[in-house]
């Protein structure tokens, strides 16, 4: 018998955190509580429309009343409901603010799987649901979280050989076979694939090492940028390499 997967709760402190990676709507097992507070009155229509999208898995909590840490409690509020509910699932809190930490320590020293991230770069979720990128101190857990990829301490460069073909190091294969097998969760801009770069290896590289990864498929044609910083993938799929 296969137990469900635990689900992910996702709490944004939109106060705090102003921009919210897209491609991390849409997972099983994921679901998001966007809180706004009351000078908030305008949202991105990209992002309406990804809230809309998947309007099953997002609750938008907007504060009527200004007043000092008002969102801070309101979200612990929400997480803490969402904890009583069922204590065995994962909880973030997406915020800059520091001054959640004790309550995620708290909630940890109880065996309550919660974790701060200052930005959306380290949520990247895979097909079931699971949090790709890997968790510091994590708490006890049932379900075995797969370890990044080994990376060593040089990124190695495209080299072309004597006949002229270019073959690809073996990070950039790593991070091709990653892109096609996310095929709807591919970055649309060149800066949010740095981020998944940098994350799919567990942040062990730098952003010069993520960046000289996504030259590589460059170099080799399997990946195009125009001048603006979008992605085509066209050739991802139809690559040999």
């Amino acid at each position: 018998m296969t137990l469900p997967l635990p689900t992910n709760h996702v709490f944004v402190d939109f106060e705090n955190v102003h921009e919210i990676d897209p491609a991390v709507f849409g997972h099983k097992s994921v679901s998001f509580t966007l809180l706004l507070g009351p000078v908030q009155k305008k949202l991105d229509a990209a992002l309406v429309e990804q809230l809309l999208n998947h309007a099953g898995t997002v609750e938008l909590v907007r504060l009527a009343e200004p007043g000092r840490n008002a969102l801070d409690f309101a979200l612990a509020f929400y997480l803490g409901r969402a904890v009583q509910t069922d204590p065995l699932d994962f909880f973030h809190i997406v915020s800059h603010d520091k001054g959640y930490d004790p309550l995620v320590e708290h909630l940890r020293h109880r065996h309550i799987r919660a974790r701060r991230h200052d930005d959306f770069s380290a949520l990247h979720f895979d097909g079931d649901g699971k949090l790709s990128a890997p968790q510091t101190k994590p708490a006890p857990t049932p379900v075995a979280v797969p370890p990044p990829p080994p990376v060593p301490t040089k990124i190695a460069v495209t080299q072309p050989t004597a006949t002229g073909t270019l073959h690809l190091g073996d990070q950039a294969r790593l991070l091709l076979e990653y892109l096609r097998r996310n095929a709807k969760n591919r970055p649309g801009k060149e800066a949010t694939l740095i981020r998944h770069t940098r994350s799919f290896f567990g942040d062990k590289i730098t952003e010069s090492d993520a960046k000289a990864l996504i030259a590589e498929l460059r170099v080799a044609k399997i990946l195009i940028i125009d001048p603006k910083g979008k992605l085509d993938y066209q050739r991802l799929s139809a690559s040999a390499y």
